[in-house]
């Protein structure tokens, strides 16, 4: 059984994912926290998670759609999170983030952005995800990461 598969059996994997959350609310004034991440999901056959994000006023341009600074948050932190498990809860940082813009999301809704770790080497993680409205489904972006073990 490979290292990732490991870190990826079901039990492990909402325990950790959890855990992580559970840190995240009580840095209350942090951006981690103020986006109000919540366990949508976790899939040790497809091994991906999903972290829910509702679409807050703050978060939102001129045009009451929400900023792709506050998309590309929302993916930096689910792929941290899934990062930060896959190693064993060490620190890991980004080193790249590339995000594809899609669809705009409207105030109101929530998203689900679901993470998927590609590979987990000894000093990088590669992680993929969409990003979709939970209301419909509709895909509004992708992206991938890239996160230095640290």
């Amino acid at each position: 059984m490979s290292r990732l598969d490991e870190r990826m059996e079901q039990e492990t994997l909402e325990k950790g994912i959890s855990g992580i959350l559970s840190h995240f609310q009580t840095l209350s004034e942090r951006l981690d926290a103020m986006m109000q991440p919540k366990l949508a999901a976790c899939s040790s056959k497809e091994q991906t998670i999903t972290i829910e994000y509702p679409v807050l006023e703050w978060q939102l341009n001129y045009r009451d759609m929400m900023h792709g600074g506050a998309i590309v948050t929302a993916f930096d932190n689910t792929f941290g999170i899934l990062a930060h498990h896959l190693n064993d809860m060490h620190t890991v940082v980004t080193v790249s983030l590339t995000v594809n813009y899609i669809k705009p999301i409207p105030k109101g809704d929530s998203i689900l952005v679901t993470a998927k770790a590609t590979s987990l080497g000894k000093k990088l993680i590669t992680v993929t995800g969409e990003c979709r409205l939970k209301s419909s489904g509709l895909l509004t972006n992708t992206a991938t990461g890239i996160f230095a073990i640290v």
